[in-house]
C-alpha cells in the first residue's frame, strides 16, 4: 500500500479524530501527537522509524497503523496500560495506580487492595474497571477500555467530562471505546 493509498484511509475526519484524540489523552506530550501525526501523514515514514529505533518488524504500512502508533505511544508515555482478560486484580490495579494521568486525589489507592482482594475473577475484566471506575470518579476521572479487537484490554483514564468525546471521536475513528 502505498502513502497516498494509506492517506485515503486515514484522512479527513478519521485523521482529525485520532489527532484530537493523541490530544484528549496526552494533552501534555508532543510525542504522542507527533507520532500519530507520522503514521497518518507519512506511514512509510513510520514504519521505518519504527523498525529501526524500535526493532520492530513492520513490513508495510496498514490502515491500522495510525491507531497502532496512538496506542503504542500512549503506552510509551505511560498513559495507557495493555492488561490481559485474565489478569491478576491486583496486578491490574497497580498498573493503573502508575499511569501519569492516575488521578492525584485518589491518594494512595488505599481503596485498591480490598477492592482486589474482593474481586471474583468470574465477573470478569470489565467488572474490575467498572469498580475503579466508581472509586475514581469523584476525583473527576473515567476508565475507558479502547477497543482493539483482541482479549487484550487497552485502558487509559480520562477526565470525566472529556469521556463522551473521547467515544464520538473514537468511532468517527471506526474503534470503539468504553468508559466505566
Amino acid at each position: 500500500m502505498t502513502e497516498s493509498n494509506l492517506g485515503a484511509i486515514v484522512g479527513g475526519p478519521a485523521r482529525d479524530a485520532l489527532r484530537a484524540i493523541a490530544e484528549l489523552l496526552a494533552p501534555n506530550s508532543s510525542t504522542v501527537i507527533d507520532r500519530v501525526t507520522l503514521a497518518i501523514d507519512y506511514p512509510e515514514r513510520y514504519v521505518a522509524v519504527q523498525n529501526e529505533l524500535y526493532s520492530q518488524k513492520l513490513e508495510k504500512p496498514h490502515a491500522e497503523l495510525a491507531w497502532f502508533a496512538l496506542v503504542d505511544a500512549l503506552h510509551e508515555q505511560e498513559l495507557l496500560v495493555w492488561v490481559d482478560w485474565n489478569e491478576d486484580a491486583g496486578e491490574v490495579l497497580g498498573q493503573l495506580r502508575e499511569l501519569k494521568s492516575s488521578p492525584a486525589s485518589a491518594g494512595s489507592w488505599e481503596w485498591a487492595d480490598s477492592l482486589a482482594a474482593a474481586f471474583d475473577r468470574a465477573a470478569g475484566l470489565e467488572s474490575l474497571l467498572a469498580r475503579v471506575g466508581d472509586n475514581i470518579a469523584g476525583a473527576g476521572v473515567s476508565v475507558a477500555w479502547l477497543d482493539c479487537d483482541s482479549d487484550t484490554f487497552l485502558v487509559v483514564l480520562v477526565p470525566s467530562d472529556r469521556a463522551a468525546t473521547l467515544v464520538e471521536l473514537s468511532l468517527t475513528t471506526g474503534h470503539s471505546v468504553r468508559v466505566f
